[in-house]
């Protein structure tokens, strides 16, 4: 019996550290792909400050500026919007990835802890007997 628990005990710990490493690996991937959009999203800002930059040395009136303000404030939205989305994406599937791991481990960890129900009954049934 004490074999049998140990076993138990050992695979429980193996598939815990595997499910960890697993949580590790997407917290990771998706903290890069974070980091990566937040770059790009900087890029942006950046370049769209320096069209803006170019608009106001080269407007050749003040409804030229604004008119080119416009356009541009509106393009940064959309790219700003459409980072936005991608990052919501990103996390519902780290989420959902993360939500996987954790239903196998339970579903493991229930099938654990009956097969070790199952082991103490047999040894009490064995010791009574």
């Amino acid at each position: 019996m004490q074999n049998q628990m140990f076993d138990a005990y050992n695979e429980m710990a193996q598939s815990s550290f595997e499910a960890m490493r697993k949580l590790g690996e997407i917290n990771m991937r998706t903290t890069e792909r974070l980091l990566q959009q937040q770059l790009d999203l900087t890029n942006t800002m950046l370049e769209t400050s320096a069209k803006g930059m170019e608009d106001v040395t080269k407007a050749k009136g003040y409804q030229e500026l604004v008119s080119n303000q416009a356009k541009l404030t509106q393009e940064y939205g959309k790219e700003w919007l459409n980072n936005y989305r991608s990052a919501i994406e990103l996390l519902t599937e780290a989420r959902d990835s993360a939500a996987e791991v954790m239903d196998k481990q339970m579903q493991l960890a229930n099938k654990n802890m009956q097969a070790a129900g199952e082991t103490v009954k047999k040894a009490a049934a064995k010791a009574t007997a």
